[in-house]
């Protein structure tokens, strides 16, 4: 008897297992692999969707016991809402394959509006699989990567958010005369986000850089500036600080903080940052 049950349990899980990879199908859309040079793009597509996965898994990993305890019953609902998910889910991805392009458009509307109420409502589960779906349906969608990787720092998920933003800043190099494609984002938006998104990561010195890279595109931005002082500072580098302290102090000579900007400035100790 145990040892059809192990049986039931193991073929369950499978069915369980393929039905959740199934869902990800869609997602696979997100990179072409076949017009991306090198191997990190496709290791990004694989960590990416092999995250949602395991997430999915954990997910049932209770469910799993719950169902252990009510076999007779369970077991049928189980498989016949897996075997109909499985049905859902292949329909729904040779559907978005066969979609006209206007009703994608339509479609990828729709799912980016929901994705800006879900944000607002802090629901970033849910924004983080319509934004999923927008990318299968359109796999240079700038707009929706950005989005994604904000999703993912949210969620404190700094390996995935730091991949989806350098995709997305991949993007936005090979696009950044296509008005349409780049929207409001620009270059150094992602490379300022992915400073954000570092420092929240305690990696100062990967902060530093990438807010670098802003300032190269916008030197007077008082947003760049209050950052990379901010962490010219934490990383205790004094000859930065003194630098971006005097450029700050002119690009907005309002700022209420900035004698005590200073007063800490001045406390570093002078020494070399490598």
């Amino acid at each position: 008897m145990l040892t059809i049950i192990s049986l039931i349990l193991i073929i369950i899980c499978l069915i369980v297992i393929s039905a959740i990879v199934i869902k990800k199908l869609p997602a696979l859309a997100i990179l072409d692999v076949n017009n991306m040079p090198g191997e990190k793009e496709a290791k990004f597509k694989d960590t990416i969707i092999k995250a949602r996965v395991e997430r999915d898994l954990a997910k049932w990993s209770g469910f799993f016991g719950r169902i252990f305890l009510s076999l007779s019953s369970s077991i049928k609902k189980v498989l016949k809402a897996s075997q109909s998910n499985l049905k859902k889910m292949k329909l729904s991805y040779k559907i978005a394959a066969k979609m006209p392009w206007p009703e994608k458009q339509k479609r990828i509307k729709d799912l980016l509006f929901s994705v800006e109420d879900l944000i607002k409502r802090e629901e970033f589960n849910e924004a983080e699989e319509k934004l999923v779906e927008v990318i299968s349906l359109d796999q240079k969608n700038l707009g929706a990567f950005f989005k994604l990787g904000g999703i993912y720092e949210e969620l404190k998920k700094y390996q995935e958010a730091r991949q989806t933003y350098e995709y997305a800043l991949k993007l936005a190099k090979q696009s950044r005369n296509d008005a349409e494609m780049m929207g409001d984002l620009s270059l150094q938006e992602i490379y300022y986000s992915l400073a954000w998104l570092e420092k929240g990561a305690g990696n100062f010195d990967a902060a530093f850089d990438n807010v670098s890279e802003a300032l190269e595109f916008e030197p007077n931005s008082p947003r760049y500036l209050d950052l990379i002082l901010d962490l010219s500072i934490m990383r205790k580098d004094k000859e930065s600080a003194v630098k971006y302290l005097e450029k700050l102090s002119i690009s907005n000579p309002e700022n209420q903080k900035l004698a005590e900007i200073r007063e800490e400035v001045e406390a570093l100790e002078t020494s070399e940052v490598t």
